[in-house]
């Protein structure tokens, strides 16, 4: 049988352990973050009334690291909690950076959020609020509590490294497939956007030369944005892709032959 009063005690500790983990961190964006009413969530934390257990357990799963949870889970709800060890054995652990960036990365809008924080200017909540409203401040909350994005003492708000790309083919189709959302049709025709589509057929050993184009545009991109000249607080996105409609003419001659 649950120990009610125990249960409630861990409970309080973790939502005000996590309440003072960061300045952005409240009840109401709690009760958001579970969907749980800010009634409820408000009396549990004062310590007024146990949880049911659903609750508990929602509550659970946004102030408490994996680590945290699986102990909580065995001691108050030991079926759960010893499947969930067994399942886990030693996988789990601290949460890596990059675990949160793929999950954010999915979603909107999480993912505009980051791309316009990641940069060398970085942005800050009112911009983020004229951007994507309340729920962009959400989602900022969100990533500043995976400490994914940090807040700076001057409001300013960056990517907690230098520098990030997309470690596989998968991921970065999937930021293109965000900036087709992200894209401002309204923009065209000025300084502010462009668009460009082009098909051909060409040589075999012209081939290269497309690569040799496509990355040669993309060093020079990467010498402007980092010049520190160029640095200001303008943010924008470019995406670039090429490929073939048909592999086998990329084929090795082995593979076209058969």
């Amino acid at each position: 049988m649950v120990n009610e009063q125990a249960l409630l005690t861990d409970l309080v500790d973790a939502i005000n352990a996590w309440i003072e983990g960061s300045r952005s961190r409240s009840l109401s964006g709690l009760a958001r973050r579970t969907g749980v009413a800010y009634s409820t969530i408000r009396r549990i934390a004062q310590n007024e009334s146990v949880p049911h257990p659903y609750t508990a357990l929602s509550i659970s799963e946004v102030v408490m690291t994996t680590q945290q949870r699986l102990e909580f889970l065995k001691k108050h709800f030991p079926t759960i909690g010893n499947l969930m060890e067994e399942c886990y054995d030693n996988k789990i652990g601290v949460e890596p950076n990059v675990e949160a960036m793929q999950r954010f990365m999915r979603t909107e809008p999480h993912n505009r959020i980051f791309n316009i924080a990641a940069t060398e200017a970085g942005t800050n909540r009112r911009a983020i609020e004229r951007l994507c409203g309340q729920m962009g401040l959400d989602s900022l909350n969100e990533m500043l509590d995976e400490s994914l994005l940090v807040e700076l003492p001057d409001g300013t708000i960056k990517y907690t490294h230098d520098g990030w790309t997309h470690a596989n083919v998968e991921e970065a189709l999937s930021q293109i497939r965000h900036s087709t959302q992200h894209f401002d049709k309204q923009l065209v025709g000025t300084d502010g956007a462009s668009l460009m589509h082009s098909t051909g057929a060409i040589k075999l050993e012209c081939v290269p030369l497309v690569k040799e184009l496509v990355l040669k545009f993309i060093k020079d991109l990467n010498a402007l944005k980092n010049d520190e000249a160029s640095e200001g607080g303008i943010h924008f996105f470019c995406d670039l892709m090429y490929s073939l409609y048909d592999r086998q003419e990329w084929a090795p001659n082995q593979e076209r032959e058969q």
